[in-house]
């Protein structure tokens, strides 16, 4: 695949990052501290949202994979559901009327619908984009580039969804925000499918629901990756949602110039990452990148002022830039084995089942600001918080992700394609695409070796 098509590809990672970033992000700030709503009725509404989540991707998944269109599995998704996912953003930052007067119900009722409307379209965009990749890109080292340039798209979307409300929320209005993001969002959705294409040669029937979701919930490569990819999305969770509260409380500074250091400072690592794993594999890339992540919530105990957040925050940045790049491959690979034992391709499985079990992150997170911040006195009403609240918040930043960094660790120590057992994979999946492109007379475009470099066991 020309370098053109990959980049027009990638730009969808805009549409991944720069809606779910600013909901992410401004969410709790938005409707405890703009609208006053009650922090209990807050995480209730984000808890029904993320269950409703985990239970809509395995489905949409599993109906991406039976899809059969001359168009493709995956393109007719992303195509009908990008428009409806700019009006979803701008009804979550929209509800209608006095807030303070209608009260908590309706803030609660309204934000309750409009994250389920938002969350089927964005479900179906995304897991239909992401399920593109494994397909398109079959060796680690055009994983790799592939996945490093999605990151490259996905940070300036990372930034926008993080810079733009707060730039422009007081003079045009957090409703026309909403929706700003949303259009952008779309727009890239559809620009993505400029760089896309599906091979006929995988468009096969899938298996049967429960026989499929058998054979997805006893991978042992499978298993393993979730409950790492778990405490990645809880560590990003927590750490982004909780530095509107540090900016604000604790250091009293300005947010942007804070996920500047966090991820932009992370861009230049991509390379150092994408070198590491070409070299010794995902695996390893993964523990190391983790490990030294774990540098932050040691530093951001002792942080009482601007510079000595940008500091700490830019040195955990290096690490970011390693578990951004690393999910998509670590999970193509086991995909690639589930494909060895079925004969299918079933990304959309896969990636419905790693959002499912993504989506209880969701609700982790926000029972973990609902319970820290209640128990610690916070005030939404106060300038000035006591004590008890800044020790809280610096335990969003600190304590909380430590615990998810060990966890990480010992989860993908546990993933069991690195050395001579990822090269053999490799190998095998490029035999088998070989086969099946015979069988169905078509050519499989790939521009690599299907079958190179190994992971060094540890």
């Amino acid at each position: 695949m020309s370098l053109l098509s990959k980049l027009g590809y990638c730009s969808g990672s805009i549409t991944v990052a720069l809606p779910q970033y600013m909901i992410q992000t401004y969410i709790w700030f938005y409707y405890l501290t703009v609208l006053y709503m009650n922090a209990y009725w807050l995480a209730a509404a984000t808890t029904i949202w993320a269950v409703y989540n985990a239970f809509n991707d395995p489905l949409f998944g599993y109906l991406s994979d039976r899809t059969r269109t001359k168009w493709g599995r995956r393109i007719p998704w992303i195509a009908v559901f990008s428009a409806p996912l700019a009006l979803s953003t701008f009804l979550i930052f929209g509800p209608p009327g006095n807030a303070e007067v209608l009260g908590d119900l309706y803030l609660f009722t309204w934000l309750t619908a409009a994250l389920l409307l938002y969350d089927t379209c964005y479900t179906i965009v995304v897991l239909n984009w992401t399920a593109l990749y494994p397909e398109m890109f079959t060796s680690n080292v055009e994983r790799s580039q592939v996945s490093t340039i999605r990151q490259l798209f996905s940070v300036p979307g990372l930034l926008a969804g993080v810079a733009i409300p707060p730039l422009f929320a007081s003079t045009i209005g957090w409703p026309s925000v909403g929706l700003a993001v949303g259009l952008v969002a779309a727009l890239f959705a559809l620009v993505s499918l400029t760089g896309s294409h599906e091979s006929h040669e995988f468009q096969q029937p899938t298996l049967p629901p429960f026989k499929a979701m058998k054979h997805t919930l006893s991978n042992q490569s499978f298993l393993a990756f979730v409950a790492y990819n778990f405490q990645v999305e809880y560590i990003i969770a927590v750490a982004s949602g909780a530095l509107p509260f540090f900016a604000d409380y604790v250091i009293h500074a300005d947010i942007i110039p804070l996920f500047v250091a966090l991820f932009v400072v992370g861009i230049p690592a991509f390379a150092l990452w994408n070198r590491i794993n070409v070299k010794r594999g995902p695996r390893t890339a993964a523990i190391l990148s983790m490990a030294w992540l774990g540098l932050m919530p040691a530093g951001i105990l002792f942080v009482n002022d601007f510079w000595s957040a940008v500091v700490v925050l830019s040195i955990a940045g290096l690490g970011i830039g390693g578990f951004m790049i690393l999910p998509d491959i670590l999970i193509a690979f086991t995909i690639d084995a589930d494909e060895l034992k079925t004969g299918v391709r079933r990304e959309g499985s896969y990636y419905g089942f790693n959002a499912f079990i993504m989506r209880f992150a969701m609700v982790a997170q926000s029972w973990t600001y609902a319970v820290l911040l209640s128990l610690s006195g916070f005030d939404e009403h106060l300038l000035l918080q006591p004590e008890s609240a800044v020790v809280a918040i610096k335990l969003l930043m600190s304590l909380v992700p430590l615990i998810a960094i060990l966890l990480a660790i010992f989860f993908i120590s546990k993933y069991p394609y690195h050395g001579q057992a990822l090269a053999q994979l490799q190998m095998q999946i490029s035999e088998l695409h070989i086969q099946k492109k015979e069988q169905s007379g078509s050519y499989l475009d790939c521009d690599t070796p299907c079958a190179q470099n190994s992971d060094s066991a540890p």
